[in-house]
Protein backbone atom coordinates (compact mmCIF):
# COMPACT_ATOMS: atom_id res chain seq x y z
CA UNK A 1 0.00 0.00 0.00
CA UNK A 2 2.87 2.48 1.12
CA UNK A 3 4.40 1.79 -2.59
CA UNK A 4 1.76 3.16 -4.37
CA UNK A 5 0.42 6.07 -1.46
CA UNK A 6 3.73 7.42 -1.15
CA UNK A 7 4.55 8.55 -4.86
CA UNK A 8 0.29 9.23 -5.52
CA UNK A 9 1.40 11.60 -1.63
CA UNK A 10 4.57 13.54 -3.22
CA UNK A 11 2.68 14.71 -6.95
CA UNK A 12 -0.08 15.33 -5.13
CA UNK A 13 1.72 18.01 -3.19
CA UNK A 14 3.84 19.06 -5.83
CA UNK A 15 0.93 19.78 -8.14
CA UNK A 16 -0.49 21.81 -4.81
CA UNK A 17 3.03 24.11 -4.11
CA UNK A 18 2.84 24.91 -8.04
CA UNK A 19 -0.51 25.33 -8.41
CA UNK A 20 -1.96 27.26 -5.48
CA UNK A 21 1.52 28.60 -3.83
CA UNK A 22 0.09 30.63 -0.89
CA UNK A 23 -0.95 27.33 0.66
CA UNK A 24 2.40 26.08 0.99
CA UNK A 25 2.64 28.06 4.39
CA UNK A 26 -0.64 25.68 5.76
CA UNK A 27 0.31 22.79 4.02
CA UNK A 28 3.88 22.86 5.01
CA UNK A 29 2.31 24.14 8.51
CA UNK A 30 0.50 20.42 9.05
CA UNK A 31 3.13 18.87 8.61
CA UNK A 32 5.64 20.45 11.22
CA UNK A 33 2.58 19.91 13.21
CA UNK A 34 2.29 16.49 12.87
CA UNK A 35 6.09 15.70 12.83
CA UNK A 36 5.97 17.54 16.15
CA UNK A 37 3.16 15.19 17.56
CA UNK A 38 5.14 12.21 16.20
CA UNK A 39 8.21 13.09 18.52
CA UNK A 40 6.56 14.59 21.15
CA UNK A 41 4.31 11.08 21.59
CA UNK A 42 8.14 9.15 20.92
CA UNK A 43 9.62 11.37 24.08
CA UNK A 44 6.55 10.68 26.27
CA UNK A 45 6.83 6.47 25.23
CA UNK A 46 10.76 7.17 26.67
CA UNK A 47 9.93 8.85 29.84
CA UNK A 48 6.58 6.75 30.97
CA UNK A 49 9.17 3.64 30.70
CA UNK A 50 6.49 0.79 31.97
CA UNK A 51 4.69 3.65 33.71
CA UNK A 52 1.64 3.97 31.94
CA UNK A 53 0.79 0.29 31.82
CA UNK A 54 1.52 0.08 35.63
CA UNK A 55 -1.14 3.03 36.11
CA UNK A 56 -3.55 1.12 33.72
CA UNK A 57 -3.69 -1.44 35.68
CA UNK A 58 -3.72 -0.71 39.55
CA UNK A 59 -6.25 2.46 39.07
CA UNK A 60 -9.01 1.11 36.53
CA UNK A 61 -10.64 -0.84 39.30
CA UNK A 62 -13.92 0.74 38.18
CA UNK A 63 -15.51 2.71 35.33
CA UNK A 64 -15.19 6.20 36.68
CA UNK A 65 -11.69 5.52 37.66
CA UNK A 66 -11.34 4.38 34.06
CA UNK A 67 -12.79 7.56 32.89
CA UNK A 68 -10.91 9.31 35.13
CA UNK A 69 -7.28 7.40 34.12
CA UNK A 70 -8.70 7.94 30.37
CA UNK A 71 -8.90 11.83 30.45
CA UNK A 72 -5.99 12.52 32.70
CA UNK A 73 -3.29 10.71 30.50
CA UNK A 74 -4.64 11.92 27.04
CA UNK A 75 -4.93 15.70 28.96
CA UNK A 76 -0.81 15.07 29.73
CA UNK A 77 0.37 12.95 26.71
CA UNK A 78 -1.89 15.29 24.04
CA UNK A 79 -2.69 11.58 22.31
CA UNK A 80 -6.19 10.17 22.53
CA UNK A 81 -5.35 7.58 19.40
CA UNK A 82 -2.23 6.58 21.63
CA UNK A 83 -4.06 5.91 24.90
CA UNK A 84 -6.79 4.36 22.79
CA UNK A 85 -4.75 2.15 20.87
CA UNK A 86 -2.74 1.71 24.56
CA UNK A 87 -6.13 0.41 26.09
CA UNK A 88 -6.59 -1.81 23.31
CA UNK A 89 -3.23 -3.79 23.54
CA UNK A 90 -4.11 -3.85 26.94
CA UNK A 91 -7.95 -5.23 26.97
CA UNK A 92 -6.06 -7.54 23.90
CA UNK A 93 -3.39 -8.73 26.23
CA UNK A 94 -6.66 -9.84 29.07
CA UNK A 95 -4.92 -7.73 31.80
CA UNK A 96 -8.11 -5.00 31.73
CA UNK A 97 -11.52 -6.28 31.01
CA UNK A 98 -13.25 -5.28 28.17
CA UNK A 99 -15.51 -2.80 30.69
CA UNK A 100 -12.36 -1.10 32.00
CA UNK A 101 -11.16 -0.65 28.40
CA UNK A 102 -14.34 0.71 27.31
CA UNK A 103 -14.58 3.57 30.34
CA UNK A 104 -10.79 4.71 29.54
CA UNK A 105 -11.94 5.33 25.65
CA UNK A 106 -14.31 7.47 27.28
CA UNK A 107 -12.23 9.14 29.60
CA UNK A 108 -9.30 9.41 26.52
CA UNK A 109 -12.44 11.42 24.56
CA UNK A 110 -13.22 13.99 27.01
CA UNK A 111 -9.20 14.19 27.90
CA UNK A 112 -8.91 14.94 23.93
CA UNK A 113 -11.19 18.07 24.57
CA UNK A 114 -8.00 19.42 26.46
CA UNK A 115 -6.13 19.62 23.20
CA UNK A 116 -9.15 22.19 21.86
CA UNK A 117 -8.33 24.08 24.59
CA UNK A 118 -4.53 24.34 24.33
CA UNK A 119 -4.96 25.16 20.59
CA UNK A 120 -7.87 27.45 20.83
CA UNK A 121 -5.17 29.12 23.75
CA UNK A 122 -2.22 29.16 21.36
CA UNK A 123 -3.89 29.80 18.30
CA UNK A 124 -4.97 33.62 19.58
CA UNK A 125 -1.26 34.46 20.76
CA UNK A 126 0.43 37.09 18.17
CA UNK A 127 3.55 35.41 17.78
CA UNK A 128 4.02 31.72 18.84
CA UNK A 129 6.84 30.78 16.61
CA UNK A 130 9.05 33.50 18.82
CA UNK A 131 7.99 30.54 21.71
CA UNK A 132 8.42 27.30 19.12
CA UNK A 133 12.28 28.21 18.72
CA UNK A 134 13.92 28.57 21.82
CA UNK A 135 11.63 25.62 22.89
CA UNK A 136 13.19 23.46 19.63
CA UNK A 137 17.10 24.50 20.37
CA UNK A 138 16.26 23.25 24.10
CA UNK A 139 14.65 20.11 22.80
CA UNK A 140 18.04 19.55 20.84
CA UNK A 141 20.42 19.81 23.28
CA UNK A 142 18.44 17.13 25.54
CA UNK A 143 18.25 14.93 22.75
CA UNK A 144 22.37 14.51 22.74
CA UNK A 145 21.99 13.44 25.89
CA UNK A 146 22.76 9.62 26.82
CA UNK A 147 20.30 9.16 29.46
CA UNK A 148 17.13 7.63 28.82
CA UNK A 149 14.82 10.25 30.62
CA UNK A 150 16.78 13.24 29.35
CA UNK A 151 16.62 12.23 25.80
CA UNK A 152 12.85 11.82 26.23
CA UNK A 153 12.28 15.24 27.88
CA UNK A 154 14.43 16.48 24.72
CA UNK A 155 11.91 14.47 22.27
CA UNK A 156 8.68 16.27 23.87
CA UNK A 157 10.04 19.93 24.31
CA UNK A 158 11.21 19.49 20.45
CA UNK A 159 7.78 18.22 19.65
CA UNK A 160 6.23 21.14 21.80
CA UNK A 161 8.39 23.53 19.96
CA UNK A 162 7.22 22.03 16.51
CA UNK A 163 3.65 21.71 17.36
CA UNK A 164 3.92 25.43 17.95
CA UNK A 165 5.66 26.21 14.84
CA UNK A 166 3.39 24.22 12.78
CA UNK A 167 -0.11 26.39 14.32
CA UNK A 168 1.88 29.37 13.63
CA UNK A 169 2.75 28.43 10.07
CA UNK A 170 -1.06 27.57 9.73
CA UNK A 171 -2.38 30.44 11.32
CA UNK A 172 -0.14 32.53 9.01
CA UNK A 173 -1.18 30.55 5.59
CA UNK A 174 -4.76 31.47 6.51
CA UNK A 175 -4.66 34.97 6.90
CA UNK A 176 -3.02 35.13 3.67
CA UNK A 177 -6.01 33.73 1.98
CA UNK A 178 -8.20 35.52 3.79
CA UNK A 179 -6.77 38.46 2.09
CA UNK A 180 -7.20 36.83 -1.59
CA UNK A 181 -9.34 34.12 -0.89
CA UNK A 182 -12.82 33.76 1.43
CA UNK A 183 -13.60 30.00 2.43
CA UNK A 184 -16.96 31.45 3.97
CA UNK A 185 -19.33 31.95 0.76
CA UNK A 186 -18.91 28.44 0.83
CA UNK A 187 -20.59 27.95 3.91
CA UNK A 188 -23.83 25.23 3.83
CA UNK A 189 -26.37 25.75 6.62
CA UNK A 190 -28.91 23.82 8.05
CA UNK A 191 -28.77 19.77 8.51
CA UNK A 192 -27.48 19.72 4.93
CA UNK A 193 -24.43 22.00 5.81
CA UNK A 194 -23.48 19.63 8.74
CA UNK A 195 -23.72 16.20 7.27
CA UNK A 196 -21.29 17.89 4.53
CA UNK A 197 -19.04 19.48 7.00
CA UNK A 198 -18.62 16.24 9.25
CA UNK A 199 -17.66 14.22 6.29
CA UNK A 200 -14.68 16.48 5.30
CA UNK A 201 -14.09 16.74 9.16
CA UNK A 202 -13.68 12.70 8.98
CA UNK A 203 -12.15 12.56 5.63
CA UNK A 204 -9.30 15.08 6.83
CA UNK A 205 -8.91 12.97 10.46
CA UNK A 206 -8.39 9.80 8.12
CA UNK A 207 -5.79 11.17 5.96
CA UNK A 208 -3.55 13.12 8.96
CA UNK A 209 -4.26 10.12 10.92
CA UNK A 210 -4.29 12.83 13.99
CA UNK A 211 -7.52 14.81 15.47
CA UNK A 212 -5.74 17.24 16.53
CA UNK A 213 -3.82 17.76 13.43
CA UNK A 214 -7.63 18.69 12.46
CA UNK A 215 -8.48 20.83 15.25
CA UNK A 216 -5.65 23.15 14.24
CA UNK A 217 -6.67 23.32 10.68
CA UNK A 218 -10.51 23.71 12.12
CA UNK A 219 -9.73 26.75 14.80
CA UNK A 220 -7.13 28.36 12.38
CA UNK A 221 -9.80 28.63 9.66
CA UNK A 222 -12.45 29.96 12.53
CA UNK A 223 -9.98 32.57 13.83
CA UNK A 224 -9.72 34.43 10.87
CA UNK A 225 -13.95 34.08 9.87
CA UNK A 226 -12.57 31.68 6.59
CA UNK A 227 -15.34 29.18 8.43
CA UNK A 228 -18.33 29.67 10.35
CA UNK A 229 -18.98 28.15 13.66
CA UNK A 230 -21.74 25.80 13.03
CA UNK A 231 -19.55 24.25 10.14
CA UNK A 232 -16.84 24.24 12.34
CA UNK A 233 -18.54 22.27 15.09
CA UNK A 234 -19.37 19.78 11.95
CA UNK A 235 -16.12 19.35 10.89
CA UNK A 236 -15.12 18.46 14.57
CA UNK A 237 -17.63 15.74 14.82
CA UNK A 238 -15.67 14.97 11.83
CA UNK A 239 -13.03 14.48 12.92
CA UNK A 240 -13.69 12.68 15.94
CA UNK A 241 -15.30 9.73 13.84
CA UNK A 242 -12.30 10.11 12.13
CA UNK A 243 -10.12 9.78 15.44
CA UNK A 244 -12.07 6.16 16.36
CA UNK A 245 -11.28 4.92 12.74
CA UNK A 246 -7.98 4.90 12.72
CA UNK A 247 -8.19 3.54 16.41
CA UNK A 248 -9.78 0.80 14.66
CA UNK A 249 -7.30 0.19 12.34
CA UNK A 250 -4.94 0.05 14.55
CA UNK A 251 -6.87 -3.03 16.44
CA UNK A 252 -7.41 -5.08 13.22
CA UNK A 253 -4.52 -7.30 15.01
CA UNK A 254 -6.13 -7.14 18.49
CA UNK A 255 -7.40 -10.16 19.89
CA UNK A 256 -11.11 -10.82 20.13
CA UNK A 257 -11.90 -8.42 22.97
CA UNK A 258 -9.57 -5.64 21.37
CA UNK A 259 -11.80 -5.86 18.28
CA UNK A 260 -14.93 -5.50 20.43
CA UNK A 261 -13.39 -2.00 22.06
CA UNK A 262 -12.40 -0.57 18.69
CA UNK A 263 -16.04 -1.25 17.85
CA UNK A 264 -17.26 -0.05 21.20
CA UNK A 265 -15.26 3.37 20.44
CA UNK A 266 -16.58 3.57 16.70
CA UNK A 267 -20.08 3.36 18.29
CA UNK A 268 -19.29 5.52 20.98
CA UNK A 269 -18.73 8.27 18.70
CA UNK A 270 -20.86 7.52 16.02
CA UNK A 271 -23.70 7.95 18.52
CA UNK A 272 -22.89 11.09 19.99
CA UNK A 273 -22.10 12.47 16.39
CA UNK A 274 -25.73 11.94 15.45
CA UNK A 275 -27.12 13.18 18.58
CA UNK A 276 -24.88 16.35 17.74
CA UNK A 277 -26.02 16.59 14.18
CA UNK A 278 -29.78 16.33 14.68
CA UNK A 279 -29.78 18.30 18.12
CA UNK A 280 -27.26 20.99 16.56
CA UNK A 281 -29.42 23.75 17.22
CA UNK A 282 -30.01 23.34 20.79
CA UNK A 283 -26.34 21.92 21.55
CA UNK A 284 -25.18 25.76 19.84
CA UNK A 285 -27.97 27.56 21.93
CA UNK A 286 -26.53 25.60 24.91
CA UNK A 287 -22.83 26.62 24.06
CA UNK A 288 -23.65 30.44 23.17
CA UNK A 289 -25.46 30.07 26.95
CA UNK A 290 -22.12 29.03 28.66
CA UNK A 291 -19.75 31.16 26.61
CA UNK A 292 -22.10 34.09 27.87
CA UNK A 293 -21.88 32.92 31.73
CA UNK A 294 -18.00 33.07 31.31
CA UNK A 295 -18.00 36.20 29.08
CA UNK A 296 -16.60 34.21 26.05
CA UNK A 297 -16.75 35.26 22.68
CA UNK A 298 -13.88 34.08 20.80
CA UNK A 299 -15.12 31.69 18.68
CA UNK A 300 -12.36 29.14 18.86
CA UNK A 301 -13.02 29.21 22.85
CA UNK A 302 -16.65 28.70 21.66
CA UNK A 303 -15.65 25.85 19.80
CA UNK A 304 -13.89 23.86 22.23
CA UNK A 305 -16.84 24.57 24.89
CA UNK A 306 -18.82 22.76 21.91
CA UNK A 307 -15.88 19.85 21.71
CA UNK A 308 -16.07 19.85 25.43
CA UNK A 309 -19.66 19.10 25.78
CA UNK A 310 -20.00 16.76 22.56
CA UNK A 311 -17.96 14.03 24.59
CA UNK A 312 -19.64 14.89 27.82
CA UNK A 313 -22.98 14.04 26.10
CA UNK A 314 -21.70 10.68 24.61
CA UNK A 315 -20.36 9.82 28.19
CA UNK A 316 -23.90 10.74 29.96
CA UNK A 317 -25.74 8.77 27.04
CA UNK A 318 -24.03 5.70 27.12
CA UNK A 319 -23.02 5.74 31.23
CA UNK A 320 -26.80 3.89 31.84
CA UNK A 321 -26.50 1.28 29.26
CA UNK A 322 -23.15 0.06 29.98
CA UNK A 323 -23.63 -3.21 31.55
CA UNK A 324 -26.52 -3.63 28.26
CA UNK A 325 -23.59 -2.57 26.04
CA UNK A 326 -20.40 -4.31 26.79
CA UNK A 327 -22.95 -7.45 27.14
CA UNK A 328 -24.09 -6.94 22.87
CA UNK A 329 -20.73 -6.30 21.98
CA UNK A 330 -19.89 -9.63 23.41
CA UNK A 331 -23.00 -11.19 21.78
CA UNK A 332 -22.39 -9.91 18.39
CA UNK A 333 -18.69 -10.14 18.11
CA UNK A 334 -18.59 -13.96 18.60
CA UNK A 335 -15.74 -15.43 20.33
CA UNK A 336 -13.06 -17.57 17.97
CA UNK A 337 -13.17 -19.76 15.43
CA UNK A 338 -11.28 -22.47 14.80
CA UNK A 339 -8.52 -20.07 12.95
CA UNK A 340 -8.03 -18.11 16.07
CA UNK A 341 -7.08 -21.07 18.25
CA UNK A 342 -4.54 -22.08 15.42
CA UNK A 343 -3.18 -18.11 15.09
CA UNK A 344 -2.38 -15.51 17.29
CA UNK A 345 -4.71 -14.08 19.67
CA UNK A 346 -2.76 -11.37 21.94
CA UNK A 347 0.21 -10.58 19.40
CA UNK A 348 -0.72 -7.59 18.32
CA UNK A 349 1.52 -4.90 16.67
CA UNK A 350 0.15 -1.54 18.81
CA UNK A 351 2.06 -3.46 21.92
CA UNK A 352 5.32 -3.83 20.39
CA UNK A 353 6.83 0.19 21.81
CA UNK A 354 5.71 -0.99 25.45
CA UNK A 355 7.48 -3.04 27.63
CA UNK A 356 5.21 -4.08 30.08
CA UNK A 357 2.09 -4.53 27.70
CA UNK A 358 4.35 -6.17 25.01
CA UNK A 359 5.64 -8.94 27.60
CA UNK A 360 2.02 -9.81 28.43
CA UNK A 361 0.97 -10.11 25.30
CA UNK A 362 4.10 -12.58 25.11
CA UNK A 363 3.26 -14.49 28.04
CA UNK A 364 -0.30 -14.92 27.31
CA UNK A 365 0.04 -16.28 23.81
CA UNK A 366 2.94 -18.96 25.09
CA UNK A 367 -0.03 -20.19 27.42
CA UNK A 368 -2.05 -20.38 24.68
CA UNK A 369 0.83 -22.43 22.38
CA UNK A 370 0.86 -24.83 25.91
CA UNK A 371 -3.20 -25.00 25.65
CA UNK A 372 -2.53 -26.23 21.85
CA UNK A 373 0.41 -28.21 23.02
CA UNK A 374 -1.38 -30.23 25.37
CA UNK A 375 -4.41 -30.83 23.12
CA UNK A 376 -1.82 -32.55 21.23
CA UNK A 377 0.10 -34.35 23.48
CA UNK A 378 -2.97 -35.82 25.48
CA UNK A 379 -4.61 -37.16 22.10
CA UNK A 380 -0.62 -38.79 21.06
CA UNK A 381 -1.26 -40.69 24.67
CA UNK A 382 -5.10 -41.66 24.45
CA UNK A 383 -6.97 -39.24 26.66
CA UNK A 384 -8.58 -36.06 26.00
CA UNK A 385 -8.34 -32.96 28.45
CA UNK A 386 -11.62 -33.43 29.72
CA UNK A 387 -9.82 -36.78 31.35
CA UNK A 388 -6.80 -35.08 32.05
CA UNK A 389 -8.36 -32.14 34.21
CA UNK A 390 -11.05 -34.92 35.83
CA UNK A 391 -10.59 -36.39 38.87
CA UNK A 392 -11.11 -39.85 37.27
CA UNK A 393 -8.05 -42.36 38.38
CA UNK A 394 -5.37 -42.74 35.86
CA UNK A 395 -5.24 -46.73 36.81
CA UNK A 396 -9.00 -46.44 35.39
CA UNK A 397 -8.37 -44.40 32.34
CA UNK A 398 -5.52 -46.11 31.13
CA UNK A 399 -7.42 -48.85 30.31
CA UNK A 400 -10.06 -47.22 28.02
CA UNK A 401 -7.75 -47.09 24.71
CA UNK A 402 -10.55 -45.89 22.92
CA UNK A 403 -9.04 -42.31 21.99
CA UNK A 404 -5.81 -44.73 20.91
CA UNK A 405 -7.45 -45.82 17.81
CA UNK A 406 -8.60 -42.65 16.34
CA UNK A 407 -5.73 -41.73 13.81
CA UNK A 408 -4.22 -38.69 14.51
CA UNK A 409 -2.84 -36.31 11.56
CA UNK A 410 0.23 -34.91 14.29
CA UNK A 411 2.18 -33.90 11.48
CA UNK A 412 -0.60 -31.38 10.43
CA UNK A 413 -1.61 -30.59 14.21
CA UNK A 414 2.45 -29.66 15.02
CA UNK A 415 1.87 -27.46 11.89
CA UNK A 416 -0.74 -25.53 12.17
CA UNK A 417 -0.99 -25.28 15.73
CA UNK A 418 2.56 -25.39 17.07
CA UNK A 419 4.47 -23.87 14.11
CA UNK A 420 2.93 -21.15 12.92
CA UNK A 421 1.97 -19.51 16.51
CA UNK A 422 5.93 -20.17 17.79
CA UNK A 423 7.23 -18.46 14.66
CA UNK A 424 4.27 -15.65 15.76
CA UNK A 425 5.65 -15.51 19.10
CA UNK A 426 9.32 -15.35 17.50
CA UNK A 427 8.70 -12.52 15.11
CA UNK A 428 7.05 -10.48 17.82
CA UNK A 429 9.66 -11.22 20.52
CA UNK A 430 12.39 -9.85 18.30
CA UNK A 431 10.71 -6.55 17.34
CA UNK A 432 9.84 -5.97 21.09
CA UNK A 433 13.32 -6.56 22.43
CA UNK A 434 14.27 -3.18 20.68
CA UNK A 435 12.03 -1.41 23.16
CA UNK A 436 13.10 -3.47 26.15
CA UNK A 437 15.71 -1.97 28.44
CA UNK A 438 15.19 -2.36 31.69
CA UNK A 439 17.70 -5.77 32.79
CA UNK A 440 14.91 -7.67 34.54
CA UNK A 441 12.47 -7.24 31.97
CA UNK A 442 15.10 -8.84 29.34
CA UNK A 443 15.56 -11.70 31.43
CA UNK A 444 11.76 -12.46 32.04
CA UNK A 445 11.63 -12.32 27.89
CA UNK A 446 14.50 -14.75 27.60
CA UNK A 447 13.07 -16.84 30.15
CA UNK A 448 9.79 -16.31 27.82
CA UNK A 449 11.56 -17.41 25.26
CA UNK A 450 12.84 -20.83 26.30
CA UNK A 451 9.15 -21.44 27.75
CA UNK A 452 7.81 -20.97 24.19
CA UNK A 453 11.44 -23.27 22.42
CA UNK A 454 11.01 -26.08 24.90
CA UNK A 455 7.16 -26.47 24.73
CA UNK A 456 8.03 -26.52 20.38
CA UNK A 457 10.25 -29.52 21.24
CA UNK A 458 8.13 -31.11 23.63
CA UNK A 459 5.60 -31.06 20.81
CA UNK A 460 7.91 -32.14 18.16
CA UNK A 461 9.15 -35.17 20.25
CA UNK A 462 5.82 -36.34 20.83
CA UNK A 463 5.37 -36.26 16.94
CA UNK A 464 8.52 -38.66 16.43
CA UNK A 465 6.97 -41.31 19.32
CA UNK A 466 3.54 -41.34 18.79
CA UNK A 467 2.67 -43.96 16.11
CA UNK A 468 4.43 -46.04 18.93
CA UNK A 469 2.62 -45.35 21.53
CA UNK A 470 -0.31 -45.92 19.62
CA UNK A 471 0.97 -48.93 17.62
CA UNK A 472 2.62 -50.65 21.17
CA UNK A 473 0.17 -50.06 23.59
CA UNK A 474 -2.60 -51.52 21.12
CA UNK A 475 -0.35 -54.06 21.36
CA UNK A 476 -1.91 -58.00 21.73
CA UNK A 477 1.56 -58.90 23.47
CA UNK A 478 1.05 -57.98 27.29
CA UNK A 479 4.65 -57.02 28.28
CA UNK A 480 5.33 -54.96 25.49
CA UNK A 481 1.69 -52.83 25.73
CA UNK A 482 2.25 -52.54 29.56
CA UNK A 483 5.62 -51.03 29.63
CA UNK A 484 4.10 -48.06 27.10
CA UNK A 485 0.94 -47.93 29.01
CA UNK A 486 3.42 -47.61 31.58
CA UNK A 487 4.77 -44.49 30.15
CA UNK A 488 1.08 -43.04 28.81
CA UNK A 489 0.28 -42.92 33.03
CA UNK A 490 3.09 -41.35 33.86
CA UNK A 491 3.07 -38.55 31.49
CA UNK A 492 -0.79 -38.23 32.49
CA UNK A 493 0.33 -38.11 35.91
CA UNK A 494 2.56 -34.82 35.40
CA UNK A 495 0.14 -33.22 32.89
CA UNK A 496 -2.91 -33.62 35.27
CA UNK A 497 -0.45 -32.08 38.14
CA UNK A 498 0.16 -29.39 35.65
CA UNK A 499 -3.30 -28.29 34.95
CA UNK A 500 -4.33 -28.32 38.75
CA UNK A 501 -1.66 -25.99 38.98
CA UNK A 502 -2.59 -23.74 36.74
CA UNK A 503 -6.13 -23.74 37.89
CA UNK A 504 -4.86 -22.98 41.46
CA UNK A 505 -4.32 -19.22 42.67
CA UNK A 506 -0.83 -18.49 43.45
CA UNK A 507 -1.45 -18.69 47.44
CA UNK A 508 -2.69 -22.49 47.25
CA UNK A 509 -0.84 -24.36 45.09
CA UNK A 510 1.84 -26.12 47.39
CA UNK A 511 0.19 -29.46 46.84
CA UNK A 512 -0.16 -28.64 43.13
CA UNK A 513 3.18 -28.11 43.20
CA UNK A 514 4.58 -30.96 44.95
CA UNK A 515 2.61 -33.17 42.67
CA UNK A 516 4.38 -32.11 39.83
CA UNK A 517 7.83 -32.64 41.48
CA UNK A 518 6.77 -35.93 42.32
CA UNK A 519 5.91 -36.98 39.23
CA UNK A 520 8.76 -35.50 37.61
CA UNK A 521 10.85 -37.29 39.54
CA UNK A 522 9.30 -40.48 37.91
CA UNK A 523 11.17 -39.50 34.86
CA UNK A 524 14.23 -39.93 36.19
CA UNK A 525 14.95 -43.09 35.91
CA UNK A 526 18.67 -44.34 35.41
CA UNK A 527 19.64 -45.19 31.89
CA UNK A 528 21.51 -48.06 33.42
CA UNK A 529 18.40 -49.69 34.89
CA UNK A 530 16.24 -49.34 31.68
CA UNK A 531 18.91 -50.78 29.38
CA UNK A 532 18.90 -53.88 32.00
CA UNK A 533 15.25 -54.00 31.94
CA UNK A 534 15.03 -53.94 28.44
CA UNK A 535 17.98 -56.61 27.79
CA UNK A 536 16.01 -58.86 30.29
CA UNK A 537 12.34 -58.46 28.28
CA UNK A 538 14.81 -59.26 25.04
CA UNK A 539 16.17 -62.25 26.83
CA UNK A 540 12.70 -63.52 27.72
CA UNK A 541 11.64 -62.93 24.68
CA UNK A 542 9.16 -60.77 25.82
CA UNK A 543 10.42 -58.26 22.99
CA UNK A 544 12.19 -58.42 20.37
CA UNK A 545 15.34 -56.46 19.58
CA UNK A 546 13.74 -53.64 17.41
CA UNK A 547 10.94 -53.36 20.13
CA UNK A 548 13.29 -52.57 22.54
CA UNK A 549 15.41 -50.49 20.62
CA UNK A 550 11.79 -48.31 20.23
CA UNK A 551 11.46 -48.55 23.71
CA UNK A 552 14.31 -47.50 24.74
CA UNK A 553 14.44 -44.50 22.83
CA UNK A 554 10.63 -43.24 23.72
CA UNK A 555 11.28 -43.57 26.94
CA UNK A 556 13.89 -40.68 26.26
CA UNK A 557 12.08 -38.98 24.59
CA UNK A 558 8.91 -39.09 26.96
CA UNK A 559 11.56 -37.76 29.90
CA UNK A 560 12.39 -35.09 27.60
CA UNK A 561 9.11 -33.91 26.90
CA UNK A 562 8.16 -34.09 30.76
CA UNK A 563 11.09 -31.94 31.28
CA UNK A 564 10.54 -29.36 28.88
CA UNK A 565 7.01 -29.46 29.96
CA UNK A 566 8.06 -28.71 33.90
CA UNK A 567 10.43 -26.16 32.45
CA UNK A 568 8.12 -24.13 30.47
CA UNK A 569 5.31 -23.99 33.13
CA UNK A 570 8.16 -23.18 35.65
CA UNK A 571 9.01 -19.70 33.34
CA UNK A 572 5.62 -19.15 32.60
CA UNK A 573 4.03 -19.57 35.97
CA UNK A 574 7.19 -17.68 37.04
CA UNK A 575 7.87 -20.91 39.67
CA UNK A 576 10.83 -22.47 40.48
CA UNK A 577 10.81 -26.10 40.53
Amino acid sequence: MNKILIPISVVVLCFIFYKFQSSIEIVSGVAIFLFGMFIMEDGFKMLSDGFLETMMKKVTSNTFNSILFGAISTTVMQSSTLISLFSISFVSAGIISLLQGIGIIFGSNLGNSTGAWIIASIGNKANISAFALPIIAFGVIFLFQKTKKIKGAGYVLAGIGFIFLGIAYIKLGFDAYSNTFDFSKYSVDGLKGMAIFTFIGLLATLIMQSTHASLVLIIAALSVNQITLDNAMALTIGAQLGSSITTGLGALNASIDGKRLAVAHILFNLTTALVAVFFSNQIIWLVEIIASLFGIVNLSFKLAIFHTLFNIIGIALMLPVLSKFVYYLTKFISKRTQDSINNPIYLDNSKINYANASIDAIKNETKHLYDNALSIIVHSIGFDRGQIRSFEPIEKLIQDKTMLKDDIDIDTLYEEKIKLLSNAIMEFTTKAKAYISDEKQIKEVFRLQIAAKNILEATKHMRLIQKNLQKYSLHPHQPLSNEYDNMRSMMAYLLRSIEELRIASFDDNSLALKKIVKFKKSFDYDDLDILNKIDLLISQKSISISQGTSMLNDLSFMRSIALKLVEAIGYLYDIEM
